[in-house]
């Protein structure tokens, strides 16, 4: 997940106010494997996970994948 969230955070995380460093650290305690397979989109995250914060972060992934 370093992979993910690093570029992610050196990307996006300056412009972020508390309320967003509170959605990404959220996200963060998961546990990896099931985050993991939430941002390949193999599985769907359970109901607790901020399901708009994690689009951003596959959306994010995603274009980095097609560059």
């Amino acid at each position: 997940m370093d992979l993910v969230l690093g570029p992610f955070c050196d990307a996006h995380v300056e412009r972020f106010d508390d309320a967003m460093l509170d959605r990404l650290e959220a996200l963060m305690n998961e546990e990896d494997p099931p985050l993991l397979k939430w941002v390949m989109q193999q599985e769907e995250p359970p109901p607790h996970v901020d399901r708009a914060f994690l689009e951003l972060v596959v959306s994010d992934h995603q274009a980095r994948i097609e560059r």
